[in-house]
């Protein structure tokens, strides 16, 4: 493949070419405070250094109204933060006075928090002395309160300001400053072109785990010959009959209605030529081009969209198709085909000058502050990020470039670039949780997916340990996934099937309706939002299926102090199922019937209310002799269930050290025509919370623990 090269330095010429903006003033008013801060006084160095700045919020607010715009900064960051209980900043900074003038602030840099040293922040923090009540019980409810806040605001504030240098300044190329000024180009500049070719370059040479350059796979069925790379011949549909090549393929939003598709009626003019392309399509042909790769796939031009045959077939390789690319052109911000991958850039907001000196003040340069208030673009908000698809392409592409709203971004499965040079996977700015890569990777060794995955029972074999943490993996796959919005609830189950294809290459487990019956017992555990029940996506699916309703679900098998139990109180006999369409088990099943034998136990349900210090609304599930069980979490509305039944699923002590009980079952309605047989309509958790249990104290296990074992089906 002859990808495109080019011999300019992609931060170097944008840093040349691009203006210093003048809203980068140095003339902007700073107080004594924040003329003397430092980067080795924050630690740049020393992760253990920070620098003292206002006493309290009330000297904050005092200098930020006397015109300090870096104060402003801070007072706004800080309005922003957000404790565990929700409450927010701003509703703390409002209550400061003479009265209650808060605590003191202090500035602090911890490049060593991310993997490779990226400096492109300043945290916030408060410091100083603090009543140690409130460190372990923030409300200030059990102990004495700090009185230097309000006592209805009794939580720390922290916050977060972006910094950025020019790549050739000394702040830069001396201080270590990672962070650079956002882009003014639209993504179709040469110095776009050649920062997405210096990413392209450096991963197909120096990157294995990527894929090489000498890989070359198979054409998908069909693909746009975009023809020669000066655009002299209109690209075409081209058949590839099963020859060879090196292609991109394009991740987009349909936004409704697609301009152009091919179909029965046009596909063979289309292999002709295909002059009306939308414009995220043309963009992604001229990024093609440029990038030195002359073919392309784009779904609804290489699969016959009137063709439910040719769909079913097509689909069932799209796990295969991003896998094999090399590269994906992600429209991020595109929220149809209409919109085009290269977006007008809006200009960014005045900025703060920081003077940059070396050590040894022989070097002098600038650090620039990011005005809080600015909103850079959050990358689990985006037209794109938000699709249900996506998920897949993003896992199984081996190299993907995203033109954004406001800059591009190169992610392989060895790194993540931005332009802005800012390091996205961390959690304080919530532009992406933290870790979520390395957590999401399926090619990634199960040893990184979870490093501190390290509650494991001394009896465990390197076997059993790899298996518990891949399984934790998938259950936080499900629950990114189901949050994601898809334009056909049909496509539940195929637009996570390529994913699932290829995470049973590490795990040899077998794949149905979104779960897998070696571990069945923790996938059946699976609850969905708290208020609200969400109408069947799918009539076909079983009622255990987590994949058969719509909205996001979560697993109690993800969570952190559960995960890796086996000692479960219900057991797997058999599973039936008729596979419907070409992705077989990957895919839509018909008649899936799950045979187990467990304890049940005849419920009802009512709304109750605890006062208690864990604030409480039920539904709350009790046995007919007035005991709690414990909290239901409903799938469908409960107001037509005459007959509800608990399965316990399983019931043992936490492995958290706090002897905490944990038990969890199936809420169940009997279906009056099969004898023996249930539906799933709910979950119901059953903990006891660390000696504190809101219900009595009896464990889950003691109201089971009578009932004999019984054999029953869910379908």
């Amino acid at each position: 493949m002859a990808i495109a090269t080019s011999h300019m330095n992609a931060e170097s010429s944008y840093s040349r070419s691009t203006m210093r903006q003048s809203n980068h003033s140095s003339s902007r008013p700073l107080c004594g405070i924040c003329r003397e801060i430092s980067l080795d006084q924050m630690g740049v160095s020393d992760d253990r250094k920070m620098q003292r700045h206002q006493p309290t919020y009330l000297a904050l607010k005092q200098s930020m109204d006397h015109g300090c715009v870096l104060c402003r900064f801070i007072w706004h960051a800080l309005g922003q933060s957000n404790s565990r209980e929700g409450d927010r900043g701003s509703d703390v900074l409002a209550h400061v006075s003479e009265k209650y003038p808060g605590r003191e602030i202090s500035l602090v840099v911890w490049p060593g928090v991310t993997p490779t040293g990226y400096l492109d922040r300043i945290q916030i923090i408060t410091s100083g002395e603090i009543p140690d009540a409130d460190t372990d019980d923030e409300d200030g409810d059990d102990g004495p309160a700090d009185p230097s806040m309000h006592p209805d605001h009794q939580f720390a504030l922290s916050g977060v300001l972006d910094i950025f240098a020019y790549a050739d300044d000394p702040a830069a190329n001396h201080g270590g400053v990672t962070g650079r000024p956002l882009p003014m180009t639209d993504g179709s500049s040469n110095d776009d072109f050649a920062f997405a070719t210096q990413c392209l370059q450096k991963c197909l040479s120096n990157h294995s785990g990527c894929g090489r350059r000498d890989e070359i796979p198979r054409l998908p069925t069909r693909v746009l010959d975009l023809g020669p790379f000066d655009g002299s011949r209109v690209p075409y549909l081209l058949h590839t009959a099963g020859r060879q090549g090196q292609y991109s393929a394009l991740s987009h939003c349909w936004g409704g209605h697609v301009p152009i598709t091919t179909t029965s009626d046009n596909i063979e003019e289309h292999t002709k030529a295909i002059s009306n392309l939308p414009p995220t399509f043309r963009d992604a042909a001229r990024i093609s081009r440029r990038l030195g790769i002359r073919y392309l796939w784009i779904d609804s031009l290489c699969i016959l969209q009137d063709s439910k045959e040719d769909w079913e077939k097509e689909s069932a390789m799209m796990g295969e198709i991003y896998k094999h690319s090399v590269l994906t052109i992600a429209a991020r911000a595109a929220r149809n085909a209409r919109d085009g991958c290269f977006i007008t850039r809006h200009r960014d907001v005045p900025a703060c000058r920081l003077e940059y000196r070396s050590p040894d003040d022989q070097l002098v340069g600038s650090i620039y502050v990011r005005d809080p208030t600015f909103e850079i673009e959050r990358l689990t908000q985006t037209p794109l990020d938000s699709r249900g698809w996506v998920l897949q392409e993003k896992l199984l592409s081996p190299r993907i470039l995203y033109y954004g709203a406001q800059q591009l971004y190169w992610e392989c499965r060895h790194t993540s670039i931005r332009q802005d040079g800012k390091y996205h996977y961390i959690q304080q700015d919530a532009v992406q949780p933290a870790m979520w890569k390395e957590r999401m990777d399926i090619f990634a060794p199960y040893q990184s997916v979870y490093p501190n995955f390290n509650r494991i029972p001394p009896d465990w074999t390197e076997a059993k340990h790899e298996l518990a943490a891949r399984m934790r993996q998938w259950y936080n796959l499900v629950e990114e996934y189901s949050g994601r919005q898809l334009s056909f609830h049909t496509d539940k189950l195929p637009a996570i099937a390529g994913i699932a294809k290829e995470w049973a290459k590490s795990v040899d487990l077998f794949y149905i309706a979104g779960l897998w019956r070696e571990d069945i017992l923790a996938g059946l555990l699976w609850y969905g939002g708290k208020t609200a029940t969400n109408p069947p996506a799918s009539s076909t699916l079983p009622s255990w299926s987590w994949a058969r309703y719509s909205g996001k679900v979560s697993f109690w098998a993800a969570r952190d102090s559960t995960f890796g139990f086996s000692d479960y109180s219900c057991e797997f006999v058999d599973l039936s199922f008729r596979a419907s369409g070409a992705l077989g088990n990957y895919g839509d099943v018909v008649g899936a019937k799950l045979e187990l034998r467990g304890r049940i136990l005849p419920v009802r349900h009512a709304t109750r209310i605890s006062l208690g210090k864990n604030f409480i609304v039920g539904p709350n599930i009790f046995g007919y002799g007035g005991e709690q069980i414990g909290v239901a979490t409903f799938d469908v509305a409960p107001s037509t269930f005459d007959a509800l039944f608990v399965l316990l699923v399983y019931a043992g002590v936490g492995n958290v050290g706090y002897g905490a009980y944990y038990a969890a079952g199936l809420l169940i309605l009997p279906v009056p025509t099969e004898q023996g047989t249930f539906m799933r309509v709910g979950y119901v958790n059953m903990e006891k919370g660390h000696g504190e249990g809101w219900w009595d104290t009896r464990s889950a296990a003691d109201y089971f623990e009578h009932i004999p074992t019984r054999t029953l089906f869910l379908i």
